[in-house]
């Protein structure tokens, strides 16, 4: 699925796009930046590092492209991949569920409407398989990133600890439900 947004005349040449594994070394890229930008006074140095060479090696993100049940998502600004969003089918018996998993925009491109067109793109996806909710979570302490999930939808759920290496993180579960509105692509 390709997408092509009018959100301004800055953004003219947006695409969003399904991944694919030639644009796997750009989204570990992007995950490394913006993770070294939004989690350097939370999370250990170290922490960090394991947890990008676990999570967004070429090997681990490959099993993601074209997977079913899963939306890969890249943003290309003016043909450069400058964020991604990813999610992912997780099941429930009786309804269907889906969790944002990975959404990152470079910071040198971010409140430009990147991010909306990814989530967008996303939600529309997620109405077409017939998913009714989507959850995601973020650091308790990512107050902006905590903003833009609530202006997209999403609502607090939960807090919950995780370990990330030798951390426990709290991290702040959100809740959207998915609409038919969201099949409509303005």
């Amino acid at each position: 699925m390709t997408q092509t947004h009018n959100l301004s005349p800055t953004l003219s040449r947006l695409t969003v796009r399904f991944a694919t594994e030639v644009d796997l070394p750009q989204i570990a890229h992007i995950a490394h930046v913006t993770w070294d930008a939004t989690y350097s006074e939370t999370i250990d140095a170290e922490n960090r590092r394991e947890f990008l060479a676990r999570s967004y090696s070429i090997e681990s993100l490959a099993t993601s492209i074209g997977a079913p049940g899963q939306w890969f998502y890249v943003a290309e600004f003016e043909q450069e991949v400058v964020g991604f969003g990813h999610f992912v089918r997780r099941y429930h018996p009786t309804h269907g569920r889906a969790e944002l998993v990975r959404f990152y925009v470079l910071p040198d491109y971010q409140n430009m409407g990147i991010g909306r067109a990814i989530l967008k793109t996303g939600f529309a996806a997620l109405a077409e398989a017939r998913i009714d909710r989507c959850s995601v979570s973020v650091q308790a302490t990512n107050v902006r990133a905590q903003k833009i999930y609530e202006q997209h939808g999403f609502t607090f759920y939960r807090n919950h600890g995780q370990f990330l290496g030798t951390q426990i993180i709290t991290l702040s579960q959100f809740i959207r439900p998915i609409i038919a509105e969201d099949l409509r692509q303005d």
